[in-house]
């Protein structure tokens, strides 16, 4: 099972009554997994991983797998299992595509929006002023603003179905701060780079 792991900046996370030392691309086993309880923790969706581990501050988040006994409670999608390998470390652009791609293959679940420290995940209108932040709206109308160095995502759906989805980032250049985009003004916005 594909999940996200988050932990502290030298790859610690706290682990029952102890701390446990994570490294990349080496299997972390636990003898049993009961969600909030034992085992290896790590989220189905990234960004509920913001919950645990905050952004953009000195926190690392990995795309992961988890094997053996896997433990769900319905906090979230969070999950415990017996064996984890962190297989990629993720900057934020690459949080905000797994968090798109996680809504495009899961559009019906509920819990997709999210917001804290260098984050707004919201329905129709999301806006971060923060750099290497992100902002990704989703909805019928989505719009989007951001500062430069933000990492901006645009969600369209109708009738409950996902249409159309970009992410993209502020440049300064072709993609300007403080301007609210759609999937339109952004595809012009595109145009007039190519010409």
């Amino acid at each position: 099972m594909i999940v996200y792991k988050a932990t502290n900046n030298d790859m610690t996370c706290t682990m029952g009554q102890g701390t446990f030392q994570y490294q990349l691309g080496v299997p972390a086993t636990a003898e049993k997994s009961k969600c909030g309880d034992t085992g290896l923790h790590a989220c189905e969706y990234v960004l509920d991983c913001i919950g645990y581990y905050s952004l953009g501050r000195g926190n690392r988040f990995f795309k992961a797998a988890a094997v053996g006994d896997i433990a769900e409670d319905g906090t979230n999608t969070r999950i415990a299992c017996t064996r984890l390998t962190l297989k990629k470390e993720l900057d934020n652009r690459d949080i905000a595509r797994e968090a798109m791609l996680y809504m495009l293959h899961h559009p019906q679940r509920n819990g997709w929006q999210k917001s804290g420290h260098m984050l707004c995940v919201a329905e129709q209108t999301a806006d971060i002023k923060i750099p290497d932040g992100i902002a990704i709206a989703r909805g019928s109308s989505p719009r989007v603003s951001g500062c430069i160095g933000a990492h901006l995502g645009l969600i369209a759906e109708q009738n409950g179905k996902i249409v159309a989805a970009k992410l993209f980032d502020v440049d300064g250049k072709n993609i300007l701060p403080g301007i609210w985009y759609t999937l339109d003004t952004l595809a012009e916005a595109e145009r007039r780079q190519q010409a």
